[in-house]
């Protein structure tokens, strides 16, 4: 008769080192659990699934691979037996006499197979596993370092709290508006939704890019606080689990977000476009006015443009007046070309000050490729086209310059002139 009880069972298998199933199965062949013509078709059933794993990672025809299939179904049938049994010997001894060791080993890969399908981050991809994928990895979890369950248990915590952020966000880009396919990250979607709700008289709907701008001018405002019933009644029809979802979520939007929008140094295009590890998703519109947004984030940048950033030539006719110590607009008179040209001949261009100009006063987004586009290709060809060092290319008289300026910025002149 068996006199160990399911705790000491328990104890024992945490104190030992071998693999969970070793254990289990030394236990039950010697407390006669498992008897010796099941021990006989395990034996088999060892023959057999090791062939079948060697073939599916890599051929059962060399040996060192039949040697890590073994080490690989062990690791299987143990991670599974453990979890079933959640670590009493007794119970895995009794599933290891009544099933195949086949079943179990398929158990543990079907584990693995459902961790590796869930979300490792709030990333939202194409759901769809590849079987390379797949297969890549269970080789990672099975060979050499195989995944201890505890592992395994607080990893898919991890990602089942990964899926229900994704799929709070799902349902709340349906309620506000917005397809699911427009979604690429849950906690920007979830972070923009909090905002809106945040803000007492806000639409509840996801933003365009400059109503965000208004909600973030009014989430600035230290007396704008959370109105309870306004959440309250955003989640009345919400499941139970995103309802505890959205509670938390608009505590950690309250302690650690709000600190970052009222932050003196974030602006609104910041937050949106910057650096910042607090990203948020705003509505992309067609029918949005580019230049309003503009207007509202950068509005000295859209003074000197008018409104064209998105014209090379009047980005030409800004920082080419930038670089010369001019003051910055769209339109170059023929007498401002002749006078950039006399001052770039005399001391070059002052290329710092034109990135300086693009950081504190172009929109967040598009700082990095106007800075770009000055150092990499517009300061080398004004440089060379502007010059009058080429002996062999006389242009005292600036007219080849000019051409290349009225061909190259926004002029109000037509034709050469002196």
């Amino acid at each position: 008769m068996d006199t160990a009880s399911p705790p000491l069972a328990t104890a024992l298998a945490t104190i030992d080192s071998r693999p969970f199933f070793d254990i289990a199965l030394r236990y039950g062949v010697d407390r006669k659990i498992i008897s010796l013509e099941r021990l006989q078709s395990i034996q088999e059933e060892f023959a057999k699934g090791m062939v079948q794993i060697a073939n599916y990672f890599a051929t059962a025809h060399l040996r060192p691979e039949l040697e890590l299939a073994l080490h690989r179904m062990v690791n299987l049938i143990s991670l599974h037996l453990e979890h079933i049994s959640g670590g009493n010997i007794q119970i895995a001894a009794a599933s290891l006499r009544d099933k195949t060791l086949l079943s179990h080993s398929k158990a543990g890969s079907d584990m693995i197979k459902r961790l590796h399908a869930m979300p490792d981050c709030g990333v939202i991809f194409d759901s769809t596993v590849s079987p390379e994928s797949q297969r890549a990895y269970l080789d990672e979890k099975t060979a050499a370092h195989s995944i201890p369950l505890a592992e395994y248990l607080s990893e898919l915590a991890l990602r089942q709290e990964n899926q229900n952020l994704i799929d709070f966000s799902f349902w709340l880009a349906k309620k506000m508006g917005v397809s699911r396919d427009a979604i690429d990250e849950a906690d920007s979607l979830i972070r923009s939704a909090l905002l809106v709700i945040f803000v007492d008289q806000a639409a509840l709907k996801i933003p365009t890019r400059t109503a965000f701008v208004g909600l973030i001018k009014a989430a600035r405002n230290v007396k704008t606080k959370l109105n309870e019933n306004r959440l309250e009644a955003f989640l009345k029809e919400a499941p139970t689990e995103f309802q505890t979802l959205a509670r938390r979520a608009m505590q950690r939007f309250i302690e650690i977000d709000l600190a970052q929008i009222r932050s003196p140094g974030n602006t609104a295009d910041k937050l949106l476009y910057g650096d910042s590890t607090t990203r948020f998703f705003v509505n992309e519109s067609l029918d949005e006015d580019v230049r309003e947004y503009d207007r509202l984030v950068a509005r000295e940048w859209d003074r000197v443009t008018h409104g064209d950033s998105d014209d090379p030539a009047v980005l030409a006719t800004v920082f080419l007046f930038v670089a010369t110590g001019l003051p910055p607009k769209a339109c170059m008179l023929l007498r401002e070309a002749k006078e950039v040209i006399r001052i770039f001949r005399a001391s070059g261009f002052d290329s710092p000050a034109v990135l300086d100009f693009i950081d504190r006063h172009a929109p967040e987004a598009l700082r990095k490729s106007l800075q770009k586009t000055w150092s990499d290709e517009m300061k080398t060809e004004a440089e060379e086209q502007l010059s009058d060092t080429d002996p062999n290319w006389p242009d005292s008289h600036m007219e080849r310059a000019l051409e290349y300026l009225r061909k190259t910025c926004a002029v109000a002149w037509k034709g050469r002139g002196r």
